[in-house]
């Protein structure tokens, strides 16, 4: 600006004849200075005020770019977590497959093992008790024939140790009965321990064993009858 209030307060003019007023041309120009000045503090407010708002302008827009660096930041993090939680949960669900098959497989192995097992015992038992029965069977006849052949003289003697034998077949016969009465608790123990272990892992329900086995009591019995009678 080429005056100021104050150039314009202490402004002077050469005076001719006839010329202005002194007095009302200074009044004019103290008005105009102080108009001026107070022109001039409202253009220096208004540029402090425009300043000011230029840095808040400015800061408002370094917020504004780091809220967007934020967001594509959390867009980014939200983006990989959503990924590696997508991997994780495929990972675990291949994980338990994998458990599941394995655990299946380990229990068709056993139920196949516990029936392998089963079968053999029942044959190694069925084969033992009809060797053992065909042998009692056996002996009783030859100690039947024995006995009708022997001399009359003999006949006290010979009853006598029949009788003992008899009592030892008979024992030896009960131990059988017990031990197969035994074999049949633990036949249906391992029945229903294996039907136990087969609903808490919800396999397919296996082929049934047997329940039952022959009874061994009818041929014994039979025998101890023959016995008996041969002792009328």
């Amino acid at each position: 600006m080429k005056y100021s209030p104050r150039d314009l307060t202490h402004q002077t003019f050469p005076t001719r004849l006839r010329g202005l007023d002194a007095a009302a041309v200074q009044n004019f120009l103290a008005d105009v200075a102080q108009e001026l000045e107070e022109l001039l503090r409202c253009q220096s407010e208004l540029e402090a005020r425009v300043e000011q708002l230029g840095a808040e302008l400015n800061e408002k827009k370094e917020q504004e770019e780091e809220i967007r660096r934020v967001f594509v930041a959390a867009e980014r993090v939200s983006h990989d977590l959503k990924e590696n939680a997508i991997r994780e949960s495929e990972l675990l669900v291949a994980q338990a497959n994998t458990h599941a098959q394995d655990i299946q497989r380990e229990q068709e192995r056993r139920t196949a093992q516990l029936e392998a097992t089963h079968q053999e015992r029942m044959s190694a038992l069925e084969i033992a008790y009809r060797t053992r029965h065909t042998d009692l069977e056996r002996q009783q006849h030859e100690l039947t024939l024995k006995r009708e052949h022997e001399h009359a003289g003999r006949v006290a003697h010979l009853e006598k140790q029949f009788s003992d034998q008899y009592l030892e077949l008979t024992g030896r016969l009960n131990a059988a009965r017990h031990e197969y009465s035994q074999f049949l608790n633990g036949y249906r123990a391992l029945v229903n321990s294996f039907a136990e272990l087969s609903s808490k892992h919800l396999l397919p329900e296996p082929t049934r064993l047997p329940q039952q086995v022959p009874s061994p009591s009818t041929e014994p019995a039979r025998a101890a009858n023959v016995i008996d009678q041969n002792f009328q």
